[in-house]
């Protein structure tokens, strides 16, 4: 009775606090709104469902409110205070990178995505290619492998051509070709150009997008020092169901590959090899970044130093990727007038890499195809007779770390064979470095004026060896000699631009323009050398200290090869804004480039490329006032533009060319004349590939900035591909030169949400993104009826033709199983009676119907949790493993063992064993699976540290966290990784064995002094 008396009186007292109310701009109440003294944060308290609050504060002490998306309240505190909170639309005033300047969000008038560091941060991906997947909307990322040191492809907004569709990469206003060695804890920001009007003022290398990169500077203040340590445990994700030694044994059998008999004999009753385990463990990854910060009302600067030692989930150290990088990065203003900057990143890379997506030899696909009755390993008492025979015919037979020999199977024999000898038989080594920067300055003459001069430069190495070492893998793989190979190449680019950005106000009015001019020069050299085996090894010694060119055995064939290429490119640019009062917005840009006489001819080397935008913040009208308790903005934005691509050009490729031809006796005696002859006949109309793009949005924020939206309708249409093999009318002689011949459309929508809120202290965040995409050809030269793309041994799987996607699969559509005999049945669809090259057909396409991606963060006081997932839904998968001319290679148990058909089950919707026309199935509909998928890639859990605690040991900040990334995928391809694909264009889709994605357990450590 006493407690409670206690508790009544404290709550009494509590009670007889200043009380208050909390409303918005609208005078509805705030629910959750933070109310705390000011000199003591600790008395607070939250406000209720109808935006009160008691708090226990003395009238005129100081009171602060705040709350997510609004301005902070400080004042006075009086008893029975109403406090109107004001809208902090600083969404609105959030600055986004454009070429040639930036822009506030408010005023931006065209389709640009961006992504911020907390995108990247703590995330184990090695490049910025990798933060771009499922974070905005619009972007696809295309991964053929998932091994240390490899680079996804990005597309923005479909695919584009029938040749390369990368979009250009600009960091800090230097144009790169390759992302993958910018470390992603030193960028500030990612900015996509998406539509037309955005990007057309990069004119002719626009056409596929522009992905713009800010890295860090420093601000001014005290200086930081902030180390950043993260490691991880790497481990296969998915293992595919394979057949197991008894279902092998049955499969063989019916299928009359091999008679039980047999394989009884030449298995020992116990080995069930699974090859997984063979070729896989754990592999690990450590990071480490440290950077220093800091700056002045002067100046600044910004330095990092990162180290990444990514040893992959291959047993031994086969698929290992090392890289060091710095950044530095410093401005400061010399004068008033002038401001001089530099900003330079280096990378050192080292890669070793394993054979992958290919049906020739490949050490991921062999371990899908090897039988499971083959041991790993055997000792050197007991080796069966034909590795016995094998090394008494002077084979060599390559051994593990315990002197065990590998395994060579009795019952399959083909390319692919031991993952561990496929390892073991090369010693491949690639390394190199970039460094990438530019120095500027900024010069203001003028009020509202700002002419900028920049050199930008991008300087790269390689250096690559390969030792193809003696081995032996099966009957039809062995290698009996040594044979070496090695190269080198360096490039040189640099740019120089000049531009010139003025901004006017005047009244309501405000008028921006920039104008300017870029010159741009790269060129490489390249040399190779080769030394081949004529007899005996092509090197003095089978050591690693003789793997080198200039330990060449006398008796090798010698091989050099090397050349320089230079090409340049010229450009002028201008773009004219105008802003009324916020309200109406307009944009308009133009650039004009001139490519040099490698490219095209004087004829057609000069392409412009304009653009308009126009912007409508509709919340800005009288009309719109009703509907302001909900919407804090609403942004119609319009846009139409055109840009260019020259991807698929090589040198010359527009001239008419000479190429020797045969020995004629013209003259008596033994003298002979060496012929010449067209081998192309030249175009000297070919032009640059246009990419013409229509694009309708709207913007908007609502609930005090608590919540965003984006959504874009465009249609992108590219026209005057480079197409080859054409057929002209008449032929004199040699082929034809590429044409521009050729239009894909892509269209789709796109979608992006965002929700943050807090609760007292509890904050939490949801932002998702959508896109939506219909791809197709809508024109090829009337001569051409397809362009092959893709093939699988034999096959071409893959086309680009008229009214289809591009690189669409093509093949035989499966029409069941033969109830009497158990043989595949295909569709007659030219009716002539026969199953033939005539009822080939569109099987499935690899371009999603949608991707999409969701993202969701919370935090209460020191914990916090981010969870982040991606998809994509209506993408195909060919699935190209198993080759019909090697029956007996194993087979994944969902394709070709489960329901199959048999005398006990007629009903089966798989092939028998051994069927007929296997050929043609696996060509057909019938391998063509759904690739639709859903992976969580990352659930991290984090604590940061009390201040008080920190404080002790000269830390202003520190975090750990733990991750679990890549670790759960929702699919029902039956393969290793849903995300196949043997390269980004006619390869996208097919699974020949590629790297696939490991899950890792992450932990990790951030602390700033």
């Amino acid at each position: 009775m006493l407690m409670l008396m206690a508790l009544m009186m404290s709550v009494t007292s509590f009670a007889q606090g200043l009380k208050g109310h909390v409303i918005d701009e609208n005078g509805e109440p705030v629910i959750g709104a933070t109310v705390a003294e000011k000199s003591n944060p600790k008395n607070a308290t939250i406000t209720d469902f109808d935006g009160n609050f008691v708090v226990n504060i003395q009238a005129g002490h100081t009171l602060t409110v705040t709350y997510i998306g609004y301005q902070t309240f400080e004042g006075a505190a009086k008893n029975g205070m109403t406090i109107n909170l004001k809208p902090d639309n600083k969404v609105l005033d959030e600055v986004v990178v454009v070429g040639y300047g930036v822009q506030k969000k408010s005023s931006v008038t065209g389709a640009i995505s961006q992504v911020k560091p907390e995108d990247m941060e703590n995330r184990t991906i090695a490049n910025a290619q990798q933060a771009l997947q499922g974070k905005t909307s619009g972007v696809q990322i295309i991964q053929s492998s998932a091994a240390p040191g490899s680079s996804p492809t990005i597309r923005v907004r479909g695919y584009s051509s029938n040749s390369s569709s990368e979009p250009l990469f600009v960091v800090d206003g230097v144009r790169l070709s390759d992302i993958s060695g910018i470390d992603p804890s030193t960028i500030a920001s990612m900015e996509i150009l998406k539509d037309a009007a955005s990007a057309a003022i990069y004119g002719a290398e626009a056409g596929n997008g522009v992905v713009l990169i800010t890295t860090k500077k420093g601000k001014p203040g005290q200086g930081k020092i902030t180390y950043d340590f993260m490691f991880t445990d790497e481990s296969l994700a998915r293992i595919p169901k394979m057949l197991n030694a008894e279902q092998y044994i049955q499969y063989m059998d019916e299928g009359n590959i091999f008679t039980k008999d047999y394989m009884l004999k030449n298995w020992d009753g116990v080995t069930n090899t699974a090859w997984t385990d063979v070729a896989f463990n754990h592999g690990h990854m450590q990071k480490h970044a440290l950077s220093f910060t800091g700056g002045n009302d002067r100046g600044n600067y910004f330095l990092s130093l990162a180290y990444l030692n990514n040893n992959g989930i291959v047993k031994g150290d086969a698929d290992v990727y090392k890289r060091l990088t710095a950044t530095i990065n410093a401005e400061y203003k010399i004068k008033d007038w002038l401001k001089v900057g530099t900003t330079n990143q280096i990378e050192k890379y080292d890669v070793r890499s394993v054979s992958t997506n290919s049906e020739y030899g490949s050490l991921l696909t062999s371990i899908l195809m090897l039988d499971p009755l083959t041991p790993d390993t055997y000792t050197a008492e007991n080796l069966p007779y034909q590795m016995v025979n094998a090394q008494a015919n002077g084979k060599q037979l390559l051994q593990d770390e315990n002197g065990n020999y590998y395994a060579v199977s009795k019952f399959y024999a083909g390319e692919q064979y031991h993952p561990m000898i496929m390892r073991d038989n090369g010693l491949s080594k690639n390394q190199g470095f970039n460094i990438n920067g530019s120095i500027y300055g900024d010069f203001t003459p003028l009020k509202g004026l700002t002419v900028t001069s920049r050199f930008g430069y991008r300087l790269a190495g390689t250096r690559s060896s390969s030792t193809s070492l003696p081995f032996y893998g099966n009957g039809v793989q062995s290698r009996d000699y040594l044979d070496f190979s090695a190269g080198s190449s360096t490039s040189i680019y640099y740019q120089w631009e000049n531009f010139a950005n003025y901004m006017k106000q005047f009244g309501g009015h405000t008028v921006t323009a920039m104008v300017g001019m870029s010159f741009q020069k790269s060129s490489s050299d390249n040399v190779n050398g080769s030394l081949t085996a004529n007899g005996e090894d092509a090197l003095k010694k089978n050591d690693p200290l003789f793997y080198y060119l200039n330990y060449a055995n006398a008796s090798a064939t010698k091989g050099v090869s090397g050349e320089t290429n230079e090409s340049t490119k010229y450009s002028y640019f201008g773009r004219l804004s105008y802003d009324f009062m916020g309200r109406y917005l307009l944009q308009a840009s133009l650039r004009a480039d001139a490519a040099d006489l490698s490219k095209l001819s004087k004829k057609t080397r000069w392409g412009y490329f304009p653009a308009v935008s126009v912007g409508w913040t509709i919340s800005e009208e009288k009309f719109f006032a009703p509907l302001k308790k909900a919407f804090d903005s609403l942004k119609f934005r319009a846009s139409w533009g055109q840009n260019g691509s020259l991807s698929a050009l090589g040198g010359y490729s527009y001239s008419t060319d000479m190429a020797l031809g045969g020995l004629y006796p013209f003259s008596s005696g033994i003298n002979y004349t060496q012929a010449a002859a067209p081998s192309t006949m030249g175009n000297d109309d070919l032009k640059w590939e246009t990419s013409e793009q229509l694009n309708f949005g709207f913007d908007g924020i609502l609930m005090g900035g608590r919540m965003t939206f984006g959504i874009d309708y465009f249609i992108k249409k590219t026209k005057d591909l480079l197409v080859w093999g054409t057929t002209p009318s008449l032929i004199i002689g040699g082929s034809t030169s590429p044409m521009n011949a050729g239009n894909v459309e892509n269209k789709g929508f796109e979608f992006e949400l965002g929700w943050r809120d807090h609760i007292g202290d509890f904050n939490y965040s949801i932002r998702a993104n959508l896109s939506t995409l219909s791809n197709k050809v809508t024109y090829i030269d009337p001569s051409i009826t397809r362009l092959s793309g893709s093939n699988f041994h034999t096959y071409t799987i893959t086309y680009f033709e008229k009214g289809y996607p591009v690189y669409y699969f093509r093949g035989y559509k499966f029409a069941g199983i033969d109830k009497e005999t158990g043989n595949p049945l295909f569709e007659d669809l030219d009716g002539d009676g026969k199953v033939s090259d005539g009822d080939l057909t569109y099987i499935g396409d690899a371009i999603p119907d949608f991707t999409y991606g969701l993202t969701l963060t919370a935090a209460y006081k020191g914990i916090d949790l981010t969870v982040f997932g991606t998809g994509s839904h209506g993408n195909k998968i060919f699935n190209c493993i198993n080759r019909p001319d090697y029956a007996a290679s194993n087979r994944l148990k969902e394709v070709f063992y489960d329901n199959r058909w048999t005398v006990d089950n007629p009903n089966g919707t798989v092939p028998r064993a051994g069927a007929n026309d296997m050929d043609k199935y696996a060509t057909s509909s019938a391998l063509v699976y759904d690739g639709s998928f859903f992976k969580i890639k990352q659930i991290q859990l984090g604590y940061t540290l009390p201040k008080n605690l920190i404080n002790k040991v000269a830390l202003s900040h520190a975090r750990i966290y733990a991750s679990l990334d890549d670790f759960f995928t929702f699919s029902k391809y039956p393969g290793f990784d849903p995300e196949a694909a043997t390269n980004s264009t006619s390869g996208m889709g097919i699974d020949k064995g590629g790297y696939p994605t490991s899950k890792k357990v992450v932990l990790g450590l951030n602390i700033e002094f």
